[in-house]
């Protein structure tokens, strides 16, 4: 498949996922309750994610390991996950 068929397919996916937390959460007035049906929407964002870093030849483990790094480091600097100063 195609790299942008594979971006898209995981936009498609974050789309499915977002509209089952909609769904579970009674569009966000009652708390969110972990379902077999968001767990498979879950799994198939990561699926797709994997599959792209696989096409595009990305070690997906190293990235990871990289991006908690970077977060870890946020929170140690400035007490946030976030990106702005």
């Amino acid at each position: 498949m195609p790299v942008y068929a594979r971006i898209l397919d995981t936009q498609s996916e974050m789309g499915e996922l977002a509209k089952e937390y909609l769904k579970n959460s009674n569009y966000g007035t009652k708390d969110f309750e972990l379902t077999q049906d968001f767990e498979m929407e879950f799994g198939d964002v990561l699926y797709c994610l994997l599959s792209l870093a696989n096409e595009v030849q990305i070690d997906a483990k190293e990235c990871l390991d990289l991006a908690l790094k970077k977060y870890q480091d946020r929170i140690n600097k400035k007490n946030s996950m976030g990106s702005e100063s």
